[in-house]
């Protein structure tokens, strides 16, 4: 019983040992390899009150914060990839998150996300909602039932 014990106890650490450096090398794919950068310059006109803050979406946490050099450009080098990331523009003097861009998702055949446009009027999201609550209005009128 022992024998066959060993036997499988060295099966086992073989198998794990010769499957190691592939997942190793996988976590380190995903690390550290992506790019997010753009510029902001339709929202900002003196750049140093302004910085870019780089956010997690998963995690809500900030991963990093970038100063807009004097073309009103970012860069966040050096990402994880398959991480969601929001970019999010804001004002120094008062730390407050002047709008949002994103989110962007980096992959291994999408490392890098480098025509990011700061644009606070360009509000898709609030569109998508003007148009979800005219539609659920227009649904709601439409399947009224009549008077008889």
């Amino acid at each position: 019983m022992s024998m066959k014990r060993s036997i499988a106890l060295t099966l086992v650490a073989a198998l794990t040992v010769g499957t190691l450096p592939a997942v190793v090398g996988a976590q380190a794919q995903s690390q550290g390899n992506g790019v997010i950068s753009g510029k902001a310059n339709d929202e900002v006109k003196k750049p140093s009150d302004f910085a870019v803050q780089l956010r997690d979406v998963g995690t809500g946490q900030l991963v990093a914060t970038s100063a807009l050099d004097n073309q009103v450009r970012f860069s966040f080098k050096n990402l994880t990839l398959s991480q969601r990331y929001l970019v999010e523009l804001v004002r120094v003097s008062n730390n407050k998150i002047v709008c949002t861009e994103g989110p962007y998702v980096l992959t291994t055949t999408n490392i890098a996300k480098t025509d990011v446009n700061i644009n606070c009027g360009a509000n898709p999201a609030a569109w998508w909602l003007l148009g979800a609550g005219g539609a659920a209005t227009a649904i709601a009128f439409g399947v009224r039932s009549p008077k008889g």
